[in-house]
């Protein structure tokens, strides 16, 4: 499971399961095998939105006390560019 990803409550996850970075995963049955970062859901994948996935993870990281880098975020931007 990559980095910044989550998954809903009751999310069944095979064994072997491979789940990108940044990925909100949910919906009903067995996830597939492979979840492509930036995916948005599991059954019929949609791309997840860079500035929302952003926002988001700031927002996370505001509960711990921290921010997003400029760094993390260009990291983050070349993987959604190129994958």
């Amino acid at each position: 499971m990559g980095d910044y990803s989550k998954t809903a409550i009751n999310t069944s996850i095979n064994t072997g399961t491979v789940i990108g970075a940044c990925c909100n995963v949910f919906g009903s049955g067995l996830t597939p095998k492979y979840i492509p970062d930036f995916s948005w859901g599991s059954e019929g994948v949609k791309r997840y939105e860079f500035e929302k996935a952003i926002e988001d993870i700031d927002n996370w990281k505001k509960l711990k006390n921290s921010n997003i880098t400029e760094n993390e975020k260009s990291i983050l931007k070349y993987i959604y560019q190129n994958y």
